[in-house]
C-alpha cells in the first residue's frame, strides 16, 4: 500500500470516528417536555451520559426577544432534570413564543419552542382565592365560576430546580374546593423556597389548559406551646409544644417568675428530649427553686438554639404561704417530696398523651 494509499485510509477512518463522536455527543441530551406560560415556564433533560451545560430560556414577540434566562445544566448519566424559570415581563401582546435552547459550553446543541396565548382564550373557569406556602407545605383555594374538572400538580423549587412535585388528579371544582400538601421532608433552616402551582383544566376535545402560579417562603423552625396542655401551680410548670415547620427545632422551653409585690423575677430553662418537627409533640417541665410565696406573672417560652422565642404563653400563678416549695418543714415531708411529684406527674401525663 503506497504512502498516499494509507494517508486516505487514515483520514478516513479519522473522519469517521470523528462523525460517529459527534453524532453520539449530540444524541446523548435531549429536551423534552417544554411548557411555557406567562408566569413561568420549564422544560425536562434527559441524558444517557454525564453532561455539563446551560438551557437559555428565551421569550419573542414577533422574532424580538423580550427575556431570557440562562440556568446551568450539571445531569449525571441516566438522570432526568427538570429545569423551571419564572418569567419577569408582564404581557403586553396576544401571542408570544417561547424557546428553550441547550449549549455545552458555547457549542448549540438543540432547542424546542412553545407557542403562548395571552387573554380570554387562556382565562381558566376558576379564581385563585388564596395560595399560600408555608413551612409545613402548602395551602390552595380555587372558587369555580363555571364546574370543571382538573389536575393539580404542587412542585417546590429550590431556583430553578424541582426538588419535589405531587399530583392530584380529577379534583371536581364546583363551587369552592381548598388543596393542602404536607410536605414529607425536611427543609434546611433560612433556606428560601419557591413553590408552583401547575393545574391542568380538562377541556372536551380539546388539550387542556395549563396556568401556573407561583409562591415562596423561608424556612425557619416554628412551635407551637399548646394553651390547654399548660399546667402551673405551686410546684412548677409543665408545657407540651407542638412542632409547626419541616425545618427541625431542637430547643427548650423557658419558664419566667415574676413577684408583683416584690418585682422579684426568676428564670427556669428546660431543653426539649425531642428535635419537633410538623405536628411532633414534646412535653417538658420544671420545678420551682427557692421562689417565695406571693403572687407571680408567669411567661412560658420556646426557645431555639439561637435563643430566639418562637412563641410565647402568659399566666399568672399564687403561692400560698403555707405551699411554697421554700417552705416545706422536714419534720412534715421528705425533703425534694413535692419536686418529684411533679415530675412523676409530668412522666404519666406524657405516657397519656403518647397513648
Amino acid at each position: 500500500m503506497s504512502n498516499l494509499q494509507s494517508k486516505k485510509l487514515i483520514f478516513g477512518i479519522t473522519f469517521f470516528i470523528l462523525f460517529i463522536f459527534s453524532m453520539t455527543a449530540s444524541a446523548r441530551v435531549e429536551l423534552t417536555d417544554f411548557f411555557s406560560d406567562f408566569a413561568t415556564s420549564d422544560v425536562t433533560i434527559n441524558s444517557d451520559a454525564n453532561f455539563n451545560g446551560k438551557a437559555v430560556f428565551e421569550l419573542f414577540y414577533s422574532g424580538q426577544i423580550v427575556e431570557s434566562h440562562e440556568v446551568p445544566v450539571n445531569i449525571n448519566s441516566g438522570e432526568v432534570l427538570t429545569k423551571v424559570i419564572i418569567w419577569q415581563e408582564k404581557p403586553q401582546h396576544d401571542f408570544y413564543t417561547a424557546i428553550v435552547s441547550l449549549y455545552e459550553g458555547d457549542r448549540f446543541l438543540s432547542n424546542i419552542s412553545y407557542n403562548i396565548a395571552y387573554g380570554t382564550v387562556t382565562l381558566p373557569a376558576f379564581q385563585v382565592v388564596d395560595f399560600s406556602p408555608s413551612n409545613s407545605g402548602v395551602q390552595l383555594l380555587l372558587r369555580s365560576f363555571n364546574p370543571t374538572v382538573t389536575d393539580i400538580k404542587i412542585e417546590l423549587l429550590d431556583n430553578n430546580d424541582l426538588i419535589y412535585s405531587k399530583t392530584k388528579k380529577d379534583i371536581s371544582l364546583t363551587t369552592s374546593t381548598e388543596l393542602k400538601i404536607e410536605w414529607p421532608f425536611l427543609l434546611i433552616d433560612n433556606k428560601n423556597y419557591l413553590v408552583r402551582a401547575k393545574i391542568y383544566s380538562h377541556r372536551l376535545n380539546a388539550p387542556d389548559l395549563v396556568n401556573t402560579y407561583i409562591g415562596e417562603f423561608t424556612a425557619t423552625d416554628d412551635v407551637e406551646i399548646l394553651p390547654a396542655d399548660v399546667q402551673v401551680d405551686e410546684y412548677g410548670a409543665s408545657v407540651t409544644i407542638r412542632g409547626k415547620s419541616q425545618a427541625p427545632f431542637d430547643g427548650s422551653i423557658v419558664v419566667t417568675a415574676r413577684n408583683r409585690l416584690t418585682g422579684d423575677t426568676r428564670s427556669y430553662r428546660q431543653q426539649l428530649e425531642d428535635i419537633l418537627t410538623s405536628g411532633k409533640e414534646s412535653t417538658a417541665g420544671i420545678v420551682w427553686k427557692d421562689i417565695a410565696p406571693g403572687t407571680y406573672d408567669i411567661i412560658i417560652e420556646a426557645v431555639n438554639r439561637k435563643n430566639i422565642s418562637i412563641d410565647k404563653y402568659e399566666t399568672v400563678l399564687r403561692i400560698p404561704e403555707d405551699s411554697a416549695p421554700s417552705a416545706a418543714t422536714p419534720a412534715k415531708s421528705t425533703p425534694g417530696f413535692e419536686g418529684v411529684a411533679f415530675l412523676i406527674l409530668i412522666f404519666v401525663r406524657w405516657k397519656f398523651k403518647g397513648v
